[in-house]
């Protein structure tokens, strides 16, 4: 059996129509989404976004910022056309406090182990905190049957990721750019075009992924990145 993953940075639902959209054109199988952004009713885009597809889901609480004079939250959201069996969420950091969800998934019998996360973001520089998020993170992941996905906010040469490929493989050989389509997506980077790799997925060494591929869509600042494991 395989089964394709994807894992995307949603930008707190800017262009939620067309995230909606994209997702139900891409049949992808599992979707790890980051910045899955909280409505003042207590829901929350992840949970428009499984009605759509007729998709579990499992979310996770991540960050809290002000916008405009509100404290908005926004978290990680695991969607699947498989049954959800169970889930967990891990703190990853108590400063600049980040988590994962972790959401284990019946494919066909066997448990598959899918995380999203989001790593704070750094600004493409050297960060002890992302580095103390990647090292909680790889400690709380099973160590078989396990993908992880997500926006780590991190370029290939820093050690946040030396220290995942470690311990994981990394599918993307070609260390494709998956960030940003646009100029507001950082008021400190002040980015112009998708130069930089951010978003990962990851893999116990048991699981056979190819086809890494980062996806067309302009419904996030953030290009959805895919792969298929069998």
């Amino acid at each position: 059996m395989t089964v394709k993953l994807l894992s995307w940075n949603i930008w707190g639902g800017k262009f939620l129509p067309g995230v909606a959209d994209f997702l139900t054109a891409s049949n992808a199988d599992i979707i790890a989404l980051q910045e899955v952004e909280e409505q003042d009713d207590g829901n929350n885009t992840a949970q428009y976004i499984a009605g759509k597809l007729g998709y579990t889901h499992a979310y996770a609480r991540s960050m809290r910022y002000n916008n405009k004079g509100k404290d908005v939250y926004r978290g990680n959201a695991v969607l699947s056309k498989y049954p959800i069996i169970d889930h967990t969420i891990h703190v990853l950091s108590r400063d600049q406090s980040r988590t994962a969800v972790q959401a284990d998934i019946d494919v066909g019998g066997s448990v598959l182990h899918v995380f999203s996360v989001h790593i704070i973001h750094s600004h493409q520089q050297p960060s002890p905190i992302q580095v103390e998020q990647v090292t909680s993170l790889i400690h709380a992941a099973p160590k078989q049957r396990t993908v992880i996905m997500g926006d780590f906010n991190a370029v290939p040469e820093s050690e946040a990721i030396r220290i995942m490929r470690k311990s994981f493989t990394d599918p993307d050989t070609s260390d494709t750019p998956s960030w940003c389509l646009y100029p507001d997506g950082c008021s400190v980077c002040k980015p112009e075009r998708v130069e930089w790799k951010l978003d990962y997925v990851f893999t116990t060494d048991d699981i056979a992924a190819k086809d890494f591929r980062a996806e067309t869509s302009e419904a996030s600042d953030h290009l959805p990145i895919s792969v298929v494991v069998g």
